[in-house]
């Protein structure tokens, strides 16, 4: 297809519509023009001809056209991106604006796994509901990756965890503002009759008692399973498996469990519960906890309130030494 030069960017604002980006996203999806026709309340011919007319605004072909369907070009998958976030920043607009009216603080919506949300997260969002009592938080649970993909899209304000076990794209890692809370890694507690010891105790020593652990694909899981094999050990079966909360209340009832958790929740539960926080070597890193939010738009004030809050609850757990949590 043959296209003019790209318009300049006062007439990319004045010439690209919503209903395009909804096209572009749409056609990403898997939908054919027809589909998204139906689906926008419009002709075949009109989706056709607004195609066209955004490929002749922005200069380069957005849509391959074929018998079979329509699908992105490489310059149009490029704006996959920037589609999504469009459309979907709206669309949550829209869903907010007679919330707006009544309510000049907008919703915060924040993802985290809930062991971030329990030991992180719980103190600042009880602070901001008390101190703002027209503000309205909301804290979604996931894996890393459906969360990192709720961000990029827009359907987030933030999420305070671990990046996804995928490599970002460079265009990904352009978008992103990245606050490192602090490095994380496995802990290990235990009922303190289980084992009574100041010292640094060799992970050989625990794998005879029963082992009370997350799922079998976390995140945690993998990071014992590997650092054994690297020392042929064997690894352990789950007596038990549950959620960071549970594992805690588990490991507080009965002498013998030996719990694996990640820092923050270990931290939090061990000074909850009276758990002991034992010195585990060799230790395991995981991949550091972040704070992780759209360069743009800028974030809101009581955003900017939240993530304070969050930083002292993170001084709070593991102290003023950027989390040598050995000593806390």
């Amino acid at each position: 297809m043959s296209v003019a030069p790209p318009a300049g960017s006062a007439k990319l604002l004045s010439r690209l519509r919503l209903k395009q980006f909804e096209l572009v996203k749409g056609v990403s999806e898997g939908l054919s023009f027809r589909h998204l026709a139906d689906r926008m309340a419009l002709s075949q011919p009109a989706i056709s001809k607004m195609a066209r007319e955004m490929e002749e605004t922005l200069g380069a072909a957005v849509f391959e056209r074929r018998r079979d369907g329509v699908s992105l070009t490489v310059f149009g998958q490029s704006l996959v991106q920037d589609a999504r976030l469009i459309v979907n920043r709206l669309a949550r607009l829209e869903s907010e604006l007679s919330e707006l009216h009544r309510n000049p603080i907008r919703t915060l919506r924040a993802g985290a796994p809930s062991y971030t949300g329990m030991s992180l997260l719980a103190r600042p969002v009880a602070l901001i509901a008390a101190r703002h009592q027209q503000a309205h938080v909301e804290i979604l649970d996931g894996i890393a990756s459906r969360l990192f993909d709720m961000l990029m899209a827009g359907e987030l304000d933030f999420v305070i965890g671990s990046l996804p076990d995928r490599n970002l794209t460079d265009d990904e890692a352009a978008l992103l503002h990245v606050e490192v809370l602090y490095p994380d890694e496995l802990r290990f507690v235990a009922h303190p009759d289980t084992v009574r010891t100041n010292r640094p105790v060799p992970i050989e020593a625990l794998l005879a008692h029963s082992w009370v652990m997350p799922a079998r694909d976390s995140l945690v899981r993998n990071a014992l399973r590997t650092a054994l094999l690297k020392k042929r050990l064997p690894v352990p079966p789950a007596t038990v498996e549950s959620s960071p909360p549970f594992i805690g209340a588990v490991v507080a009832e009965q002498p013998g469990f030996i719990g694996l958790l990640r820092s923050d929740s270990a931290v939090y539960l061990a000074r909850r519960l009276n758990l002991a926080l034992l010195d585990v070597r060799p230790r395991i890193p995981l991949p550091p906890v972040a704070l992780f939010r759209l360069r743009d738009p800028e974030p809101s004030a009581l955003a900017i309130e939240l993530f304070e809050l969050v930083r002292a609850s993170v001084r709070a757990l593991f102290g003023d030494r950027n989390h040598d949590a050995r000593g806390s």
